[in-house]
């Protein structure tokens, strides 16, 4: 039976000095490029007779995608980066549930300025978000200012994930015991 439990010792320690190894040096990346949209602003004439007494309202618009970090994304580093060319827009990250007080249009949520809280991004991001996401479920905000009409622009984002240290190492030392009771035990014991 001793023998048994050594082996299966000595594959599971195998094991989490391999996973060690792989999670310190390899990183999990991607890349895209998208096209996404300001919600056009509405225009009340006001009084026909006043030139220039048009109201405008314009709104911010939240994906209808969630973006969904799972909890076991703790273990990792995670660093998402998002950019964009355009002048006048920005792009920020919210929580998911914040749709309360937005209107679903054909594929995105119409939300009043102002009703959504960002965590990320937002009015003062200047073309460029650095995030690094806890587990939980997101959506992205676009707005710009009053005067914008409806307009298509790209974003770029990328992220990577690696291994925390404080998840690899104690796993490599687990694995390097399994390993060293497995092989040494007849010998020492």
């Amino acid at each position: 039976m001793e023998k048994y439990f050594r082996i299966a010792a000595g594959i599971i320690g195998f094991i989490l000095v391999l996973v060690s190894v792989i999670g310190m040096n390899n990183e999990l990346s991607d890349s895209d490029e998208v096209q996404t949209m300001l919600p056009p602003c509405e225009v009340d004439d006001g009084v026909p007779i006043l030139p220039g007494d048009e109201e405008v309202t314009c709104y911010w618009g939240m994906s209808v995608e969630i973006l969904e970090i799972p909890a076991e994304a703790i273990a990792a580093d995670v660093v998402v980066d998002i950019s964009w060319d355009k002048q006048d827009v920005w792009i920020g990250i919210a929580n998911a549930d914040q749709i309360e007080n937005c209107e679903l249009k054909n594929d995105y949520y119409e939300c009043p300025k102002d009703s959504i809280t960002m965590i990320e991004g937002g009015q003062d991001s200047n073309g460029q978000i650095n995030w690094s996401p806890e587990p939980g479920e997101y959506r992205f905000v676009a707005g710009g200012e009053d005067t914008q009409s409806l307009q298509q622009f790209s974003v770029n984002w990328e992220y990577e994930a690696t291994l925390k240290s404080g998840v690899v190492i104690p796993l490599m030392l687990l694995g390097l015991a399994l390993l060293f009771y497995s092989i040494f035990r007849k010998i020492l014991f």
